[in-house]
């Protein structure tokens, strides 16, 4: 097993990393797929895209009791559930890492990503004015990656693709250290709710992650 980190939160959720270390044939080979998730992952048309499919899927079961670990199904806008309903989850990858955070009850949002310049040609489509104009000139590039990861891990606690990145979630100034928080809050028709967000830089990565229990 790979297992980078695995934490459970003061508010019931779990998170963990799973370092892709291995290849397809040894990840695979530690799952039992069904006839839905062998047609999935026989899809995919890349071997890079297996990689981080397999690992975040061998990372749930490193998260969850074998009672309680089941089938990964999706709903109609592409949101992961377990097939069992005995936890509410969400995913991503990036390079090397898988994330995935579980949670009993609430729904949960996470993003991991590589730190990379090129972020700064795309700022545009998923930072307002405003918020750019908050960014601090130190550490600028790993608070663009914050602040990205921040709205990815709420539109994914959100759940039905409705939201814009730039309309309808914002984001409070906050100073950026390696490992803190920040608050955000989702705005639209449906929705007006603040939410504290944690992150933390792993390695070259920025991780950030969300529960509905943190709502304030």
């Amino acid at each position: 097993m790979s297992i980078y980190l695995k934490k459970t939160l003061t508010n019931s959720s779990t998170i963990g990393l799973w370092e892709i270390t291995e290849d397809i044939d040894v990840l695979l080979s530690q799952l039992k797929l069904n006839d839905e998730e062998n047609a999935l992952y026989n899809g995919f048309k890349n071997d890079q895209r297996r990689l981080h499919w397999l690992s975040y899927r061998n990372l749930l079961k490193a998260l969850v009791s074998p009672e309680e670990y089941s089938h990964v199904i999706y709903d109609e806008y592409g949101k992961p559930y377990m097939s069992t309903d005995s936890h509410l989850l969400s995913v991503a990858h990036s390079g090397k890492f898988s994330a995935a955070i579980i949670n009993k009850r609430n729904a949960v949002g996470i993003d991991i990503e590589l730190i990379h310049p090129r972020i700064e040609k795309v700022l545009h489509k998923f930072l307002s004015e405003t918020e750019t104009a908050q960014i601090a000139v130190e550490n600028r590039l790993e608070q663009l990656f914050v602040c990205w990861g921040a709205k990815e891990a709420l539109y994914k606690l959100y759940g039905r693709k409705e939201l814009d990145f730039r309309e309808h979630m914002h984001i409070k100034p906050f100073r950026y250290v390696e490992k803190g928080n920040l608050q955000a809050w989702i705005c639209n028709e449906e929705m007006d709710e603040k939410f504290s967000l944690n992150y933390e830089k792993v390695e070259d990565y920025m991780l950030v992650y969300v529960t509905e229990e943190e709502s304030v």
